[in-house]
């Protein structure tokens, strides 16, 4: 095979691969930019904070999701103590009067077994006001957006 045509086939072969990785690697960063959009929160929605990481092993939180083995969590604040439809609470909340403001989630959260001695909930409790403090500004946000709105303007 001639010198010049080797040269010229190594250009080309060169030139392929230089194209076939700029390709490869603009494809690469368009598909990370969705993955990193998609998984970021949208205008109005809020990131699951990490301290909530343990309330999703029972508790769905979301609008229309299937519930888990506790009551979920969507529209907690404000709603009746132990008043979810088709969920069989303990005597113990089922007996506890009152709403779920968040004074009574911060006191329920920071020990369950002392706020509703027999309750169900075997968490601990979350000891770390700091990480209670996000669990509860998570929370109130778990409402439907017209109650949000009203609730912001009062």
């Amino acid at each position: 095979m001639p010198r010049a045509a080797t040269a010229a086939t190594w250009d080309m072969t060169a030139s392929n691969r230089i194209a076939r990785t700029r390709s490869f690697l603009t494809t690469l960063c368009l598909s990370a930019s969705v993955a990193v959009a998609a998984a970021s929160p949208g205008p109005g929605e809020q990131e699951v904070p990490d301290a909530f990481e343990v309330c999703l092993a029972c508790h769905a939180y979301e609008p229309d999701e299937a519930p888990l083995e506790g009551p979920t969590l969507w529209g907690i604040v404000g709603r009746q103590i132990a008043s979810v439809d088709g969920f069989e609470y303990s005597d113990a909340l089922r007996r506890h009067p009152g709403t779920w403001d968040r004074a009574t989630l911060d006191r329920f959260l920071g020990n369950p077994q002392a706020f509703a001695p027999g309750t169900r909930m075997d968490m601990g409790g979350l000891r770390n006001e700091r990480e209670r403090a996000e669990v509860l500004g998570f929370l109130e946000q778990l409402k439907p957006a017209a109650d949000a709105e009203r609730t912001d303007d009062d």
